[in-house]
């Protein structure tokens, strides 16, 4: 049988692909969050952009993305002043731009520069 002949032993090239897993499992736990959040703003944004101009003025609009940014504890990297808002006829037009630095790997940050705009016809 095969199994006398079996020692147990792992091959280097097994242990460098673990270690590289796990390595990319800790960036992804670090990274991961902050685009799901980037990705929520979004969908809000895209909200309050089709919301009325009657019942929602821009400031009313920036109240509640702020409110938004805060549930997403984005607010240490964006401020109210981020939030460009511009109201026409018929659309609306809501933009932001934003750094967020993270570790990635201890010892390697990068800054992860994110542009949301959304533009919608108003409902």
């Amino acid at each position: 049988m095969s199994v006398r002949r079996e020692k147990g032993e792992a091959r280097l090239s097994s242990i460098i692909w673990f270690v590289a897993l796990i390595g990319f499992g800790y960036a992804v736990w670090h990274v991961g969050p902050v685009y799901f959040s980037g990705y929520s703003l979004v969908d809000k944004m895209n909200e309050m952009a089709r919301a009325t101009k009657y019942n929602h003025s821009d400031e009313k609009i920036l109240d509640t993305l702020m409110k938004e940014v805060r549930e997403r504890n984005l607010d240490q990297w964006i401020a109210r002043s981020d939030f460009k808002v511009n109201t026409f006829d018929n659309s609306r037009r809501i933009s932001v731009e934003y750094d967020v630095p993270i570790e990635v790997l201890p010892g390697w940050t990068r800054t992860f520069h994110f542009k949301h705009e959304v533009d919608q016809p108003i409902i």
